[in-house]
């Protein structure tokens, strides 16, 4: 039962890392001018860089941020409410630092083109 599991992740492991392999092959199509070849293909190697990185980094930061990080935001929310007696604003804190901001971690953030939200502000 568990080869079958681990054969399951390995492939879709496998399908991810194909896939942001492939996008950018539809911009290879394009012609470019000679001088700029040498540049586009910095770029490319670049994008599909920062496409596994973001996979990669998806692939354990999502789960934790789901599985961890949101639940412990939770009951620290619950308890805080409780010793307030709901009153203040920690709790709702409490509640946004685990439960909100990227759980996805995308190409554009790892390049630095995209802010990486740990929390959603107010």
């Amino acid at each position: 039962m568990k080869a079958k599991h681990a054969q399951a992740g390995m492939l879709l492991l496998v399908g991810l890392v194909g896939a942001v392999l492939v996008m950018p092959v539809s911009s290879w199509a394009q012609a470019a001018p000679p001088g700029d070849a040498a540049a586009e293909s910095a770029s490319t190697g670049r994008t599909v860089v920062a496409g596994v990185g973001a996979v990669a980094g998806s692939m354990f930061y999502a789960p934790f941020k789901a599985v961890v990080m949101c639940p412990v935001g939770a009951l620290a929310a619950g308890v805080t409410y409780a010793a307030a007696r709901g009153e203040g604003e920690t709790p709702n804190y409490l509640l946004r630092l685990g439960c909100t901001g990227t759980y996805f971690i995308s190409p554009a953030m790892v390049q630095g083109h995209e802010a990486f939200r740990r929390y959603d502000e107010r």
